[in-house]
């Protein structure tokens, strides 16, 4: 009888050592990118078979999704947030983010700055639940979940503060969050439908559809005000270079429209830019062309990143970006490549 208990519990504390390194696995690094260093880039090299995306960049790591099963192209749901060191190429899972192993449900999306991490989950019947995570403090500090009737999308942060668009119904809303004060703040009613927030350094970019589809609204940031302008034309996807400056797309082409002058100029008539990325100080990046802007008249272009990864590189975002932080497909395999910005070889004004 007592060579059984001792069995038993000899079981029991294989059973329990089996649970605990099987946590501990699972916690650890699991994951690891080789870090090539060059001249004026540098390369996270990925294994076969995994493919990175919507990622957001600081100054020691890289956030991004990992698409690990090979079968998830088609909707896009990681089951969590890596975190990839700069110098290492270690990648950890970020506290909080694991979800479900098996399912539909999982996270689609990432944002952020050097602060604060953002990422959104969704479950297979479409409900999300935005997330906040501070990355110094490693806890998160804010959720917002979402429904059928009543929605949130468009998170972006802007030092302390996140803003989002939130709709129900017919009705949308501008809403902005300190992540400090937990102050929570309408700015603005807008249409529910067509409305996309772009931002530069100070100012917050979008288009109420209520106003025509030409009118442009650009608010402050430091002093809540907002003022109203009429492009003329029907247009999309805005992409600031300035808080004077902003691009847009009309048709098959790029434009580029002066608030203080109120006056728009063709930016390039075969780059509708719709896919572009921008960092809100002055450049911008499509598939074609990178640009770099000062004025209307202030415009120079370079095809570096274009002719150096043709047909095979992709921004993980249409959106605000922190740095030129890129993934390219290299045979079997995807990399990361992050580029100094005096790697571009600029001609032009």
């Amino acid at each position: 009888m007592k060579k059984i208990v001792v069995a038993a519990i000899v079981v029991l504390l294989v059973m329990g050592a089996g649970v605990t390194i099987d946590k501990i696995v699972k916690n650890s690094k699991i994951i690891r990118v080789q870090v090539k260093a060059e001249k004026d880039r540098t390369r996270y090299i990925g294994e076969d078979g995994i493919s990175f995306y919507s990622m957001v960049d600081t100054r020691d790591k890289i956030y991004t999704l990992v698409d690990t099963e090979g079968d998830t192209d088609a909707y896009r749901i990681a089951k969590e947030v890596y975190a990839i060191d700069k110098k290492t190429g270690e990648m950890e899972i970020v506290p909080g983010s694991s979800k479900m192993k098996f399912g539909m449900d999982g996270i689609e999306s990432t944002f952020g700055n050097e602060v604060y991490l953002g990422w959104v989950e969704a479950d297979a019947d479409y409900a999300t639940r935005t997330v906040i995570y501070d990355i110094e403090q490693g806890k998160i500090m804010k959720k917002w979940k979402g429904s059928d009737a009543h929605s949130f999308f468009d998170f972006h942060v802007m030092g302390h503060r996140v803003y989002w668009l939130e709709s129900s119904g017919k009705t949308g809303l501008v809403m902005s969050y300190d992540l400090k004060t937990a102050e929570e703040e309408q700015l603005d009613e807008v249409g529910a439908e067509g409305t996309v927030l772009a931002f530069s350094e100070h100012k917050m970019w979008y288009r109420d559809i209520r106003r025509g589809s030409g009118h442009l609204k650009r608010y402050d940031l430091r002093s809540g005000n907002y003022e109203i302008y009429d492009l003329g034309v029907d247009y999309s996807d805005l992409k600031p270079v300035g808080d004077n400056l902003v691009a847009y797309s009309k048709g098959n082409g790029l434009y580029l429209y002066d608030t203080k002058l109120q006056k728009s100029v063709l930016l390039n008539g075969a780059d509708n830019g719709i896919k572009a990325n921008y960092d809100g100080k002055g450049l911008i990046v499509t598939e074609q062309m990178s640009y770099k802007i000062e004025r209307l008249d202030g415009i120079r272009h370079s095809n570096t990143i274009e002719s150096e990864y043709p047909d095979n590189h992709r921004f993980s975002t249409a959106e605000r970006i922190q740095s030129l932080l890129f993934i390219a497909n290299v045979g079997e395999h995807e990399e990361i490549i992050w580029m100094n910005q005096d790697a571009l070889q600029w001609s032009g004004k």
